[in-house]
């Protein structure tokens, strides 16, 4: 289910206004004054994503009669992740305005000019069946959709991501981990340094991902090519999906968590070759100890540019 069809009958009714939510915006449908002025019998009729806030307001009086039909999309035939133009996808108002921002930005010479990763956090939930999360590129809606569709007319390769993110006990910093895929890190043993989140998503072919390069490179045991996501639109919890794992080290064993986010990256490269952005291999992403292993495991008990975040701005109020 992703959403729900609310038909409202031509009864006679004051009040029961329906309204929805989303993003810090509020609308208002209230049938009971569209019956009044209504020439000719008729029935109201909305739409509702299954994340949308709603309410209904009070009756004041007369009756709100409404039948409510849940929505579910067929797996069996998702949308084409292949052909972003396809008459399959209805435009959205805001789809047009946010290529365009996006393109002049990438025109920028002063945008990242050595290239980087945009993130996009998802603005809507989606089912995760399992590990795999391919299947979700044919249920992106809204905005999710209108990012998605926009990179890929501009030649982009925009993909779906899980994002773990963690603190090391031996850091001080947050890193994280993007990889395609859903990881059930409680199948992992902890070894001396306990279970290592961001070194299993990397041997599985994913990326360190770090928020402030220059700090966390200072940091005992940090990844020699973590990579920054600029955010467009913040993290999301509508898809957390909630993991359990052994840390500590092995002589001092405990649980803890760790949160997988869904998120769209696009990698744009350099100024003047920006469709051309090669990501780290996992063997070149290793972890830098400056004084081992064993110092590390020894203190596991001890705990942007103005104008690039401008232009972030900018772009990303396209996007509401």
């Amino acid at each position: 289910m992703f959403g729900s069809l609310i038909i409202v009958f031509p009864t006679r009714h004051d009040g029961g206004t329906l309204l929805l939510r989303d993003g810090g915006q509020e609308w208002s449908f209230d049938y009971g004054w569209e019956l009044a002025t209504a020439r000719e019998p008729s029935i109201g009729y909305v739409a509702v994503l299954g994340d949308t806030e709603h309410e209904v307001t009070q009756v004041i009086s007369g009756h709100r009669v409404t039948l409510t039909y849940n929505l579910y999309l067929d797996d069996w035939k998702p949308a084409p992740r292949q052909d972003p133009t396809s008459e399959y996808f209805t435009p959205l108002p805001n789809e047009g305005a946010f290529r365009e921002g996006f393109e002049a930005l990438l025109e920028n010479s002063k945008f990242l000019p050595g290239g980087g990763m945009l993130g996009f956090g998802l603005r809507h939930k989606y089912p995760i069946k399992g590990n795999n999360i391919e299947h979700v590129y044919g249920l992106l809606t809204g905005t999710d959709a209108v990012v998605y569709r926009g990179a890929r007319a501009l030649g982009f390769e925009p993909k779906l991501y899980v994002l773990y993110e963690w603190r090391p006990p031996w850091m001080d910093l947050t890193e994280g981990g993007l990889i395609d895929r859903r990881i059930d890190f409680s199948r992992y043993l902890p070894g001396d340094m306990g279970v290592d989140i961001t070194k299993i998503i990397c041997r599985k072919g994913g990326i360190a991902v770090c928020q402030d390069p220059d700090s966390y490179r200072k940091e005992e045991g940090a990844y020699n090519k973590a990579e920054k996501v600029e955010w467009i639109t913040p993290k999301t919890k509508f898809n957390d999906q909630k993991i359990a794992f052994i840390t500590g080290c092995e002589w001092e064993e405990r649980s803890d968590f760790v949160y997988g986010r869904l998120c769209l990256v696009v990698r744009i490269g350099k100024k003047g070759e920006r469709l051309a952005y090669p990501a780290p291999g996992p063997t070149q992403q290793k972890r830098r100890w400056k004084g081992g292993r064993k110092s590390a495991a020894s203190r596991l008990n001890a705990r942007a540019v103005p104008f690039q975040l401008q232009i972030l701005s900018l772009l990303q109020s396209r996007l509401l």
